[in-house]
């Protein structure tokens, strides 16, 4: 996975590994466009839970539609900052 420097960035400072970022998008079960391009992609609480790994459905990966690269990564604690990313029902 080729990742920008902005990505890279983000991941150290949020201590996510290649390896987590890997197991994320593998299992990424929802998946929308979201502008400029790019494309969201997020593991389900649900799937997360078979899984047995909780924290795959704490984050969001943003993947450029142009370039293929990871874009960022980000928490999504269920707050406003990230809302804007979240699907409305």
């Amino acid at each position: 996975m080729r990742t920008s420097v902005h990505a890279a960035k983000r991941m150290r400072q949020r201590g996510i590994k290649r390896e987590f970022m890997g197991r994320l998008l593998d299992n990424a079960d929802i998946e929308r466009s979201i502008g400029g391009n790019c494309r969201l992609y997020r593991v389900s609480r649900s799937l997360a839970r078979q899984l047995r790994d909780e924290r795959l459905s704490h984050y969001v990966a943003i993947i450029s539609d142009d370039t293929g690269n990871l874009v960022t990564v980000f928490p999504d604690h269920g707050n406003r900052a990230a809302a804007r990313y979240r699907v409305r029902h």
